[in-house]
């Protein structure tokens, strides 16, 4: 059996739990997974100081884990759309470590032509475009849309996630998007009804990032750690 570890970088139990029930569906007789938050980590993550602060919290568990004998795990998810300092986790990860941002972007690679990204505050548009012009795909990228609310306004009443999704995937297609990819780990708690939300496909970036890590691991890829991730 593989063993997985999906960390939520913040520390809101509520997201955790929905991240956990969306990634039930992978649970069977190979695949165990563990999901887990960071207690000292801010509740969301909205910024970069945010990003930083979470980002260590995951450094520090990480080494934890390895403090304490051989390391429990066979593969590693970060679950924030941001990737918070993903270079510098990878580096510390003995196993192989997906972001859920650069597996769902992945994925919308393969789906599509251009993706755009549904995200909550107006923060979150050009931290996004930045992520994405660091990966240098900012060619496919349609469009950041944004709810302009904060992310602790849909975490306390689904149905404002849901209409923020419909009235924005008009805008995303008219600007080129044939993929629409979750930009907020919390959204994860509509993952099961997405196909009812758009005509356009809409990718939830913890499935993507669960899928990427264990075809990795079918395939016996690994983390460089030679060059960047040394």
């Amino acid at each position: 059996m593989k063993k997985l570890l999906i960390i939520n970088p913040n520390s809101s139990e509520e997201m955790t739990r929905d991240i956990r029930n969306t990634v039930a569906y992978a649970v069977d007789g190979d695949w165990s997974i563990d999901v887990v938050c960071m207690a000292g980590s801010p509740h969301v993550l909205e910024s970069f100081s945010d990003y930083t602060l979470a980002g260590a919290q995951a450094i520090a568990y990480l080494r934890q884990l390895q403090e304490q004998g051989p390391f429990p795990y066979d593969g590693v998810l970060l679950a924030c759309m941001g990737d918070p300092c993903l270079y510098a986790v990878k580096e510390v990860c003995p196993v192989p470590l997906v972001g859920i941002a650069e597996a769902g972007i992945s994925t919308a690679l393969l789906a599509g032509y251009k993706f755009s990204i549904l995200a909550s505050s107006e923060k979150a548009k050009p931290m996004m475009e930045s992520m994405v012009m660091t990966y240098g795909l900012t060619d496919r990228l349609a469009s950041v849309e944004t709810f302009a609310l904060p992310i602790d306004a849909f975490m306390k009443d689904p149905e404002v996630l849901r209409s923020s999704i419909r009235r924005t995937v008009g805008s995303a297609a008219a600007k080129g998007a044939d993929v629409l990819l979750l930009g907020c780990a919390g959204m994860t708690m509509l993952s099961q009804e997405l196909d009812t939300l758009s005509d356009i496909l809409i990718i939830d970036p913890i499935k993507a990032g669960v899928e990427q890590l264990k075809a990795m691991l079918r395939g016996g890829f690994s983390v460089s750690h030679v060059g960047l991730y040394a």
